[in-house]
């Protein structure tokens, strides 16, 4: 289980940095091509995905405490 927390939470890491840098390079270079942004839209979803995953898998833990 604490494999796949850590796991988890490397992957929601990744993920959310990689948005934020993304993220920023767009507005910067003022990017208007609707799939950058469909691609950017996914990658933040799945970011929130992941980061809930990791919540309720740390919720778990600490009940069974």
């Amino acid at each position: 289980m604490k494999l796949l927390n850590l796991t988890i939470a490397i992957v929601s890491g990744l993920l959310l940095i990689s948005t934020a840098i993304c993220g920023f390079w767009i507005r910067a270079n003022k990017i208007t091509d609707i799939t950058s942004i469909d691609f950017h839209v996914k990658i933040g979803s799945l970011s929130i995905v992941f980061g809930m995953l990791s919540v309720v898998i740390l919720i778990r833990l600490l009940l069974k405490k």
